[in-house]
């Protein structure tokens, strides 16, 4: 009886035996795509536990309802999986959502028969591995049913297949589309960075064609992407997160797409000469965010190459972050936006470094340094912020920052402002070099209290009440050991330096013939320096005309020259000129009357050297006669309008009407205000 039982049993086993050997192995692997490059040499890290699932094709070739689930499986810890099946046309599909809980990655690669989107709305079948962003659709994946799974692969199996791989990226945008739970949408690249462990690089791969935003220019479409968000995005709480912006091609993730060529404020025909001019380039992704704030990185952050606007305050630092080539305030074409925002860059916490940044439009201001916070800035281009009492371009509440190369222009605020004006927050230790400071309210602002700070090689120009200026203080809370040195003042509204806020601020400080230092007064009260002379040796027309400047100051002072003009013929000649401030329209149409008022009569200020006092305090400098030394300021733009005025305009004075102020600086930095004016003097002779 027994023998009997194994027999049947054997016989009943003896075909489902010969099916598993004439069964045909299909296997692959699954990966996440680190650098999202979609390449066979980046598949190094399995994931574990996904979803596959097999189908056999009912015969349309097509996945659809009429094809039938043979075998699901789960990858292995090396991220492999195996099905066994007759020779015959399937479907294997990957179920995205079960890759990893709390984060949803896009598909990069897929192998030889995967369906793959186009940015043109088609999907097509890939004849080799390689690229497959986004999958079948630019849609979601939903694995339930084959008709609606995005990651499919089709297998003609009539022998073993070992190499049915897909690759995901946590890390890959391809939707232009906000909303929860959008597979390849921006939102869910912030939700994936804060939930998987580690560095997280966007990369921006759009599977559809970039907008027509504005009308061409010279013919060329002004195109880009832009994403528009219905709520507040969350905050970016996992380390070393970077938001990129460039557009990269769906066959070559490596390339840039470059749909928006240009650089922010290069002209129609580009010399080549500018093309060495570090300018922004033109991003090809808006983020139009919404809320109270808008970008908010909570860890250590970078954003490169998009523009940004919307929020309240639109991007908000809270931890060490960098940032190139982003537009805060504006359109990729670095049109301001029509509804102002309240603070572009609000920096809070950590050390944040900003290169070729554009912020505009903001009511209150444009970057914000809170007192834990830390700024080093270069080609900064900042604008249009602020209101006439308050705010302005940039505020300067904490220690240790630097600006350079950078341009303040046409804030209707102070340009930058240095500590709290209601003197709650002193800081020390700033520095604004090289930096174009102009059209705006007030040039810089010295707040109470204030210490130590720098303003050096500037161009400070056409800021409406004075060039360095200080707030009101007590007498305990007076600012001191600001440095301002080798700045260029040209047409500010009040005096070039208002350190004394009781006297008249439309006439320059006379010296006090005292060496004392006033604790209760800005940088110590020191006395602006005497210009007992200013001679002319040789002939004022040659290149060789040599200018020799005496006076006094204090001893172990150093005095700094600066050339001005004391004619009214210079205004005669502002009405000839092409362009001031860089208001073209305005300034075009404004008559000779008006220009006369718009001038203020304080005039310009440039920085030719300085010199050591002797012991005695009396000081000597000579200098070529026919210069106007320029600063190292990098506002291109506006370089250009007041390099009219300084090499056209105030060259062309006669030698008698050029006049010479000069500043005196202690050895702490302490720096005077503009002293009075001495006329060049009558040409004495030449010796032979």
């Amino acid at each position: 009886m027994l023998k009997r039982w194994v027999v049947v049993v054997a016989a009943a086993a003896a075909p489902m035996l010969a099916h598993a050997q004439s069964a045909l192995m299909l296997a692959g692997g699954v990966y996440e795509d680190r650098p999202s490059l979609a390449l066979r040499t980046d598949l190094v890290l399995p994931l574990g536990g996904v979803t596959v699932k097999l189908y056999r094709d009912g015969g349309d070739h097509a996945p659809s309802a009429d094809d039938v689930l043979v075998a699901s499986t789960k990858t292995k810890a090396d991220g492999l999986y195996v099905f066994r099946a007759d020779r015959g046309d399937y479907w294997v599909a990957i179920d995205s959502r079960s890759i990893r809980a709390g984060a949803w990655p896009e598909q990069t690669f897929g192998p030889a028969g995967a369906l793959c989107a186009r940015p043109d709305g088609t999907t097509v079948t890939i004849q080799a591995e390689g690229p497959c962003f986004g999958g079948r659709t630019a849609g979601s994946d939903d694995a339930t049913a084959l008709a609606t799974s995005e990651h499919v692969a089709g297998v003609k199996l009539d022998a073993p297949q070992s190499n049915v791989d897909f690759a995901f990226s946590f890390d890959a945008v391809t939707s232009a589309i906000d909303g929860e739970n959008i597979q390849g949408s921006f939102r869910q690249f912030v939700v994936n960075a804060n939930n998987v462990p580690g560095p997280n690089r966007m990369r921006f791969v759009p599977l559809l064609p970039a907008a027509q935003q504005r009308d061409p220019i010279m013919g060329v479409p002004q195109r880009w992407w832009m994403i528009t968000f219905n709520t507040p995005l969350p905050e970016l709480k996992d380390q070393d997160t970077l938001i990129d912006g460039v557009a990269r091609n769906y066959l070559s993730p490596a390339s840039a797409t470059n749909v928006h060529p240009g650089r922010v404020g290069d002209s129609a025909t580009i010399e080549p000469e500018d093309l060495a001019a570090d300018r922004l380039q033109k991003p090809e992704l808006e983020l139009v965010v919404s809320g109270a704030e808008g970008i908010v990185c909570a860890s250590r952050c970078a954003m490169r190459d998009f523009a940004v606007r919307g929020a309240a305050s639109t991007v908000v630092l809270r931890a060490d972050a960098r940032l190139e080539h982003v537009l805060i305030g504006a359109s990729p074409d670095a049109l301001p936006a029509v509804q102002r925002s309240n603070v572009g860059m609000q920096i809070e916490n950590g050390l944040t470094i900003a290169h070729l940044v554009l912020v505009t439009a903001q009511s209150n201001v444009g970057i914000a340094v809170g007192p834990n916070g830390r700024f080093q800035g270069d080609h900064l281009d900042v604008s249009r912020c602020g209101e006439p009492t308050s705010g302005g371009g940039l505020a300067l509440l904490s220690n240790g920052s630097e600006i350079h190369s950078s341009v303040f222009n046409e804030n209707r605020g102070a340009g930058i402002v240095i500590g709290q004006p209601d003197g709650s927050r002193p800081v020390s230790g700033n520095v604004i070099d090289g930096t174009t400071i102009s059209g705006n309210q007030a040039g810089v602002v010295l707040s109470p209290g204030v210490t130590r700070n720098t303003v050096t090689r500037n161009d400070i120009m056409w800021n409406r009440l004075g060039g360095v200026t200080v707030t009101p203080f007590n007498d305990n809370s007076a600012p001191r050991e600001n440095r301002l040195s080798a700045n260029r003042y040209d047409e500010n509204g009040l005096r070039p330096i208002i350190l004394n806020l009781r006297s008249d601020p439309n006439i320059l400080a006379r010296a006090s013939a005292s060496c004392d230092h006033i604790t209760t007064a800005a940088n110590l009260g020191i006395s602006p320096p005497v210009i007992t002379s200013a001679q002319v040796d040789g002939d004022e027309n040659s290149v060789n005309a040599r200018v020799t400047i005496r006076g006094r100051a204090c001893p172990g002072e150093v005095v700094e020259l600066y050339q001005s003009f004391a004619t009214s013929s210079v205004r005669e000649k502002v009405a000839e000129m092409p362009r001031i401030r860089g208001v073209k329209t305005e300034r075009e149409t404004i008559t000779t009357q008006e220009r006369d008022v718009a001038l203020p009569s304080i005039g310009e200020f440039n920085y030719i050297g300085s010199a050591n006092t002797a012991s005695d305090g009396t000081f000597e400098a000579t200098f070529p006669f026919n210069i106007v030394k320029r600063t190292e300021a990098s506002g291109e733009d506006v370089d250009r309008d007041t390099d009219i005025w300084a090499h056209d305009v105030l060259r062309a004075a006669t030698p008698t009407e050029r006049a010479f102020s000069a500043v005196a600086i202690d050895a702490a930095g302490n720096t005077s205000e503009m002293s009075v004016r001495r006329q060049v003097e009558k040409q004495v002779a030449t010796n032979k």
